[in-house]
């Protein structure tokens, strides 16, 4: 079971749940955003992890009756004094000590699903995520303000990705929302812009873990 809502915090991309009820491997799509889940495990114990950013998609391997939630933060999210691109592709631990999380050395109570925003509005309170609006501002298209060189720098600081590392990965998600809306392959390279159908394939290949076909046969099957 899965399930997501968007969020009304412009620090918040999406926030999540889901319980296993089969399990599987499965491939988590690459992305520029940082990751904050938390998980209950049969035996009814609390972990929490931090995701990094990254552009290829990472196995997973779920567990049968474990349940999850969390949310994406938004690429110019950070946390203060941990650098992103030591994260990227990765997944660290968090210490749960007593049913409390341990972030930036402050102590949260693990928060439900319904309480996750409230959650991160805590953290920003605290200065435990900051963001950073002149990356914000850039991801919107507004690139004043700083020097081509400048916005080189800053981005893997802030984001743990290159600009065009982001790029790819944004050409490839309205690359899947197109296929999903039954649009063919070789228009949809066309359309997002692409070499061809074969380069479109191989960066939803290495980017999603699904080809064009596989997507398009779910959209209209």
């Amino acid at each position: 079971m899965w399930e997501q809502r968007t969020s009304t915090s412009p620090e918040i991309r999406l926030v999540w749940r889901a319980f296993v009820e089969e399990a599987a491997d499965y491939v988590d799509d690459a992305s520029e955003h940082w990751g904050i889940a938390f998980i209950r495990r049969p035996d009814d114990s609390l972990a929490a992890e931090l995701a990094g950013p990254r552009i290829e998609g990472r196995p997973i391997r779920s567990i049968l009756g474990e349940s999850y939630w969390g949310i994406e933060l938004a690429a110019h999210v950070m946390i203060p004094g941990v650098d992103k691109t030591l994260l990227r592709g990765a997944i660290a631990d968090l210490p749960v000590i007593d049913g409390r999380v341990v972030i930036g050395g402050h102590r949260y109570p693990i928060p439900t699903w319904e309480g996750l925003e409230c959650f991160v509005t805590e953290l920003l309170a605290d200065g435990v995520l900051v963001a950073d609006p002149d990356i914000r501002r850039a991801l919107g298209g507004d690139d004043r303000g700083l020097s081509r060189r400048s916005w080189q720098r800053r981005f893997p600081l802030v984001t743990g990705l290159r600009r065009k590392e982001i790029e790819r990965l944004d050409r490839a998600r309205r690359a899947y929302l197109l296929l999903s809306a039954g649009m063919r392959p070789v228009d949809v390279a066309a359309d997002v812009g692409y070499a061809d159908q074969s380069h479109l394939t191989r960066e939803l290949r290495r980017i999603r873990g699904e080809t064009p076909a596989r997507i398009l046969a779910a959209a209209v099957g």
